[in-house]
């Protein structure tokens, strides 16, 4: 099966590009985030504001970049998307003096990102057999994983032999070198037009999701996870200080095992035949909650058992949340037609950064309230309650469905 993939010369091409893309990304994010605390010395507030800058626009232009995906040809559509993405990049050293200039440049490079999603979900849709469809799938998952846990660490690692203007050019030119490798990719396969209007096809993709009942309900699963994550994600910090002297290095070892996880979760699904991804999310979940409940009780050990247990806490974390993320991707490809590709991912984009960012407005207003240790008690048992409802329905369903066979 392996070998079926790698043959797949298109494919190749197109993992190719998004491996430098996405690394190019998170090594971007890394450097703004440097240049706002470092340079332009960022209060808590603009650092968050600016992170909001970076994620509103995927909620709000993702449903019509997918749109968009769907109506012309997804090869240009990604180009499109990295030479944009490379110029703004390549105006950072030259047009950025404060933090304004800054979230404005955050705002173009999540507006291009919007771009590139669901016209390379589509393109892989359109590249892959049906038997490829799932590996496929998962290894551009695992891309996705491996840059936000190694591209950061290439951006540091970057930062400390050269300045940041190199950095800069050296990202900039990552998003260049993933347009060449799209040069040798076909065109995508004629997209039926149509003479919908605007609006229409704005809400086609959320349309078409509420029609699937496993689409739509997997999906509010994801975005749920989402939505806990980002409560428990903004406030980790504030967490592993309360608890801890080591919190930094701690924190580096969390989110690396995080990421490790995600990271395994996604190699896992790569090999196993997805068959019922409803079972994954519903296990999923419950051990993402059981994780947080546990990073409870690991910190009232002493330090030198937290400093191992709360990244293996993490470590299982990060893999639950790849399964109940991967499985739904894998599903969602499996299902849907290819000329409905771009929209459907654009208002899964949609909604997951919508998520995204209620999670991280309300984590610093739950934590301020009740406290961290409340929040990530709530979350983990949230996730818990949300395995057991999601496993009570399956049954019920299930249930009928025999009962509907027998009759």
């Amino acid at each position: 099966m392996t070998e079926t993939v790698w043959r797949n010369k298109p494919y190749g091409l197109m993992i190719a590009s998004q491996t430098f893309s996405s690394f190019a990304d998170w090594m971007f994010l890394l450097s703004a985030l440097t240049i706002a605390g470092v340079h332009l010395n960022a209060s808590s507030i603009e650092m968050s504001l600016l992170m909001l800058a970076f994620i509103l626009p995927q909620l709000l232009i993702s449903p019509i970049a997918g749109s968009l995906s769907d109506r012309f040809d997804r090869k240009r559509v990604i180009i499109l998307s990295n030479i944009g993405r490379s110029v703004v990049v390549l105006c950072v050293p030259f047009a950025v003096f404060s933090m304004w200039q800054l979230m404005i440049i955050m705002g173009l490079l999540s507006t291009f990102s919007s771009l590139f999603i669901p016209a390379k979900n589509g393109k892989l849709k359109e590249i892959l057999s049906d038997d490829q469809l799932q590996q496929g799938v998962a290894i551009s998952g695992m891309i996705d994983n491996a840059s936000k846990v190694l591209g950061p660490s290439l951006s540091g690692f970057l930062l400390v032999l050269f300045s940041t203007q190199s950095l800069f050019l050296f990202i900039s030119g990552s998003y260049v070198l993933s347009v060449l490798t799209l040069l040798f990719l076909n065109k995508s396969v004629p997209i039926e037009q149509t003479e919908e209007k605007p609006a229409v096809s704005f809400s086609q993709g959320f349309r078409e999701i509420r029609a699937h009942t496993s689409i739509y309900t997997g999906l509010m699963v994801l975005a749920t996870c989402m939505f806990f994550l980002q409560l428990v994600d903004s406030q980790l910090v504030i967490f592993l200080t309360q608890t801890m002297h080591s919190a930094e290095q701690t924190l580096g070892m969390a989110i690396a095992a995080s990421g490790f996880g995600t990271l395994i979760a996604a190699f896992y699904l790569s090999k196993k035949p997805l068959v019922h991804f409803e079972k994954y999310q519903r296990v999923a979940t419950g051990v993402l909650g059981c994780s947080f409940l546990f990073i409870l009780v690991v910190s009232v050990l002493p330090e030198e058992l937290m400093m191992v247990l709360i990244p293996i806490c993490f470590l299982f974390g990060g893999g639950a949340f790849g399964c109940v993320l991967v499985s739904f991707q894998i599903y969602v490809q499996k299902t849907i037609p290819v000329k409905s590709t771009g929209r459907i991912f654009g208002a899964i984009s949609s909604v997951t950064s919508g998520a995204s960012i209620f999670g991280l407005l309300l984590g610093g207003v739950k934590a301020e309230l009740f406290g961290v240790q409340f929040v990530y008690f709530v979350v983990g048992t949230a996730l818990v309650l949300l395995s057991l409802d999601l496993f009570i329905k399956q049954r019920a369903v299930a249930r009928r469905n025999r009962q509907n066979q027998t009759m």
